[in-house]
């Protein structure tokens, strides 16, 4: 189609040409109109061209854009796909190393429980080096679990920074009465600094002592860490 356009421009141009050189007594007005009518050609010429190559072009664009689109979805679709199989995993991972002598799982953590004795200090530490921390009892479920293994452990509360003002090991100030045995804390000695849980058989069972004590101690690592 453009190129019957262009070929009906040419032959009128011709004509127009020869109409303009032939009219005596219009030179001057005829270069004029001569030069006008190139113009528009040329002004048309560019156009057409312009838009050929816009057409040509289109399909190739609204391909890439299709493509572009694709990929992207497929990525995201691994990812997700990625981040799912992570998800799974996570407590799996997370048990084979924190649990690599033996550990308890309750609600979304997973607890160590030693053997062996240590001092409040030396406790922490351990469980540090397992990627965790002393347990932070956060609810009556969590103490009760506690309590069931019968025995003495350190837990992660102290008031070592400031006297009187209870901390858990990540910072947090006891917001609540505790589970404190009944006349505890009662800091008979000037360090009594660290909590354990005391008397096993009833829920209220944390006790202040000398933190350089040696005790069994309770790690907890949260699974969604």
């Amino acid at each position: 189609m453009s190129e019957t356009i262009y070929e009906n421009d040419l032959g009128d141009q011709q004509k127009m040409e020869e109409f303009v050189l032939n009219t005596a007594g219009e030179s001057d007005e005829a270069d004029e109109r001569t030069a006008t009518i190139y113009e528009s050609i040329d002004s048309y010429e560019g156009h057409n061209a312009a838009t050929q190559s816009s057409v040509q072009q289109q399909p190739d664009r609204f391909k890439l854009q299709t493509l572009s689109r694709s990929s992207a979805e497929k990525r995201n679709q691994t990812l997700a796909e990625i981040m799912g199989v992570l998800t799974r995993l996570l407590p799996e991972l997370l048990a084979d190393h924190f649990c690599k002598d033996g550990c308890k799982s309750f609600s979304n953590s997973f607890y160590y429980i030693s053997s062996g004795w240590k001092s409040w200090e030396d406790s922490r530490q351990d469980c540090r080096d397992r990627g965790a921390d002393l347990v932070i009892v956060t609810n009556e479920e969590e103490q009760g679990f506690i309590n069931s293994f019968n025995q003495e452990f350190w837990i992660g509360l102290t008031d070592r920074e400031e006297e009187g003002t209870w901390r858990w090991v990540d910072g947090s100030v006891l917001n609540s009465s505790g589970f404190w045995y009944p006349g505890e804390p009662n800091a008979r000695t000037w360090k009594e600094d660290c909590v354990y849980v005391y008397w096993s058989g009833v829920l209220n069972s944390w006790n202040d002592a000398d933190c350089s004590t040696l005790r069994h101690w309770i790690c907890e690592k949260p699974m969604d860490v």
